[in-house]
């Protein structure tokens, strides 16, 4: 019996002391982590959104702004049953359930934070959700902020999107020190993720009495948000908006820039993406979030020409009226070497060989010049090399070693060598100034909210190319010819002088049956040149994207001030420096 007893009397004192640790351990050890728990199941700072700032065109109209909206959130740690929520939520707002369950039941990082469900409800969701409150613990309306492009998919590719930050970059070190929580609305491309820092906004919230089922309660005060600084870009939607109209649903890409000083005026590579409603285009074919303008790397085809010229004329090994014979081909070894007109442009001097693009001519000036040599003047001209525009993720294309290429190949723009429609750009504005590289540019101007000027982007020259202004003189009138009596003379203006270089680019078509690639590379007025632009095309040729390079630029100088005006503007001191035919039945060169 006292055995008993002694027996029972220690279990009670173990049971004690089991009791009194666990209390030490909750009250003394965690006792404060379980008090930061309930002060946040009771009072909450609900997020009401980063605002960002306006990006603006150089004429200061809106590209991108945010507009309030109502939106469904909800909060991890106060859901009450997710899979009956998601049940009844996918019949209110017409949501599948599995991927209702899937973000409900989520693992985040801070079970308090809120995630936005649905970024844009309609009045008849919203009092369909008020209805069928009580039965969605943890789920509930506010107010939010929603992104919007007023231009739409034309311009997707320079101004990018948002999106929910990812619980990968929240590991980043420049998000974390920024305090950025799950939920927050980052740029996840184009200008929105490269000038994210300077955009993104602090946001408000409101401070609100939360009972245990995490329904609101009591206001108990409120966080003003702050704005986001806005940005101004070099681009003009007049001409952004006519080269999207005029690229039409070709897939390709227009880039249009100032030769004057490096500043983008348009940007638009299609298929391209609604930046308010991507879902749709993730499984769509023609890789609508590729920037071709940007990542696309292609052999630059004829275009190339320009390069093979300069190498030949710049080391001397023509003169300007040194003459070849065309007769539709050479046999070089065992090989023999096409022109497009296979009957043969006969004895002609670069003079006209360049407005009549002719192989013969220049694969005979490009052996005698060297692959070495237009190797050289490739690189001099920073072709296969990224040209640094403020835009995420440029690809450098590609100049191939001397053992890769032979020159026949290489001197009309065909082989390994890849460039960016970019790059052509570049190439093509460097002609029409004379020899200044300018690093390519979009944003120009950071404001604050109160419209003060915090930080300007001034024209860089990258470099200045030396070539003899004899060579250049030749190259610029071989490029007019182009457009007087050359392969573009079908597609000139009657008020615009134009100097270009066409470009079609085989692709294995008869081997793979793939297409060719078109180019237009130009300039304008060809004697003043207020404009430089590229247009390629995919399956296409040469003269069809010299077609669409004639009606951007009609209508463009029919704008005539937008041009103007803005070389009034210009930052870039002095010590810094018709008939538009339809081609039904085109010829390949």
């Amino acid at each position: 019996m006292e055995m008993e007893k002694g027996l029972f009397g220690n279990t009670i004192k173990v049971l004690l002391a089991i009791i009194i640790l666990r209390c030490f351990y909750l009250q003394v050890l965690r006792g404060n982590h379980y008090y930061q728990l309930s002060i946040r199941n009771c009072i909450r700072i609900v997020e009401t959104g980063t605002p960002r700032g306006v990006i603006y065109d150089r004429n200061k109209r809106p590209l991108a702004k945010d507009t309030p909206s109502l939106q469904l959130v909800f909060i991890p740690y106060d859901l009450d049953s997710p899979e009956a929520e998601a049940e009844l939520l996918s019949k209110l707002i017409s949501i599948d359930k599995t991927s209702l369950l899937k973000k409900l039941t989520s693992k985040y990082s801070n079970p308090f934070d809120r995630i936005v469900l649905k970024k844009k409800l309609t009045t008849a969701e919203v009092s369909l959700i008020e209805e069928n409150a009580s039965k969605l613990g943890g789920i509930f309306i506010q107010e939010g902020l929603l992104r919007e492009y007023p231009l739409g998919q034309a311009t997707a590719h320079i101004l990018g999107y948002v999106g929910e930050i990812s619980e990968k970059q929240l590991q980043l070190l420049s998000f974390k020190n920024a305090g950025l929580k799950s939920g927050a609305v980052i740029g996840q491309d184009g200008i929105e993720k490269m000038y994210d820092q300077y955009i993104r906004g602090i946001s408000g919230g409101v401070e609100v009495e939360v009972d245990a089922r995490g329904y609101h309660g009591k206001t108990l005060g409120k966080k003003q948000s702050i704005p986001g600084n806005n940005l101004i870009l070099t681009i003009d939607q007049t001409i952004q908006e006519i080269v999207d109209v005029e690229l039409g649903g070709r897939q390709g890409s227009v880039v249009a820039m100032d030769p004057r000083n490096g500043q983008i005026l348009a940007l638009v590579s299609k298929p391209a993406f609604d930046a308010e409603n991507l879902k749709e285009y993730f499984t769509k074919k023609g890789h609508p979030f590729l920037n071709r303008a940007i990542k696309g790397q292609y052999s630059p085809g004829s275009v190339f020409k320009i390069i093979t010229a300069f190498s030949a004329l710049e080391s001397g090994n023509i003169a300007e009226y040194d003459r070849v014979e065309c007769r539709g081909s050479i046999e070089v070894g065992n090989r023999v070497f096409k022109c497009w007109n296979l009957d043969g442009h006969g004895w002609l001097d670069i003079n006209r060989a360049l407005p009549f693009s002719c192989n013969v001519f220049f694969g005979t000036i490009g052996m005698r010049a060297g692959v070495s040599k237009m190797i050289e003047f490739a690189k001099m001209f920073e072709l296969g090399k990224a040209t640094g525009i403020d835009l995420p993720e440029e690809k450098s294309g590609f100049v191939p070693d001397k053992s890769m290429v032979d020159a026949l190949n290489l001197s009309i723009g065909q082989g390994p060598l890849l460039v960016t429609p970019l790059q052509l750009v570049s190439l093509i504005s460097t002609v029409a100034n004379g020899g200044n590289i300018w690093k390519p540019y979009i944003v120009k101007e950071i404001t604050d909210s109160n419209d003060n000027v915090i930080k300007e982007f001034a024209p860089i020259i990258k470099k200045t190319v030396f070539i003899s202004s004899d060579s250049m003189e030749i190259v610029k009138r071989g490029l007019k010819n182009v457009m007087v009596f050359g392969t573009g003379g079908r597609y000139k203006l009657e008020n615009i002088e134009i100097a270009g270089k066409t470009g079609t680019v085989q692709r294995a078509q008869s081997e793979l049956g793939l297409g060719t690639h078109g180019f237009f590379a130009c300039y304008a007025p060809a004697d003043n040149p207020r404009i430089a632009m590229v247009v390629f095309l995919d399956r296409a040729s040469g003269p069809e994207a010299t077609v669409v390079a004639s009606r951007i630029l009609k209508k463009v100088f029919a704008q005539g001030e937008e041009i103007d005006d803005e070389n009034e503007n210009s930052d870039v001191s002095e010590e810094e420096t018709e008939t538009v035919e339809e081609v039904e039945n085109v010829e390949i060169f």
